[in-house]
């Protein structure tokens, strides 16, 4: 583990429900790699789930964000189903392709501001 100070690029990684052919499974991947220290790599881990727009439910009615540990627990309420979305920091410490990204890298700049309510 590195300390708040030390720069490092981190990966803000999601862990979710996936499908496919072989049937549902726990699916982790990259949304996003920021530059920065752990701090800043926080920030911009929050700054994500804040924003945050679940693909599922397709009727979402309640979204409950939790801090847990380095990272986030979201849950997506539906009308007959609740999702779970777990959001949380990892620093990259070995890639055998750096010179291809997984995710293109993140800002660590706040989201542009969304158009107020109607």
């Amino acid at each position: 583990m590195t300390d708040d100070s030390t720069r490092a690029t981190w990966g803000l990684m999601l862990a979710c429900l996936g499908g496919g052919l072989g049937g549902v499974r726990m699916v982790t991947r990259p949304v996003g790699h920021v530059t920065g220290t752990r701090r800043e790599a926080r920030e911009a881990l929050h700054r994500h789930v804040l924003t945050f727009e679940p693909r599922h439910p397709a009727n979402l009615l309640r979204r409950t964000v939790y801090e847990h540990g380095d990272g986030y627990l979201v849950l997506a309420e539906g009308v007959t189903q609740t999702y779970e979305y777990e959001f949380r920091l990892a620093r990259v410490v070995h890639d055998t392709r750096p010179d291809v990204p997984v995710v293109p890298p993140q800002p660590l700049a706040p989201p542009p501001p969304t158009a107020p309510p109607r």
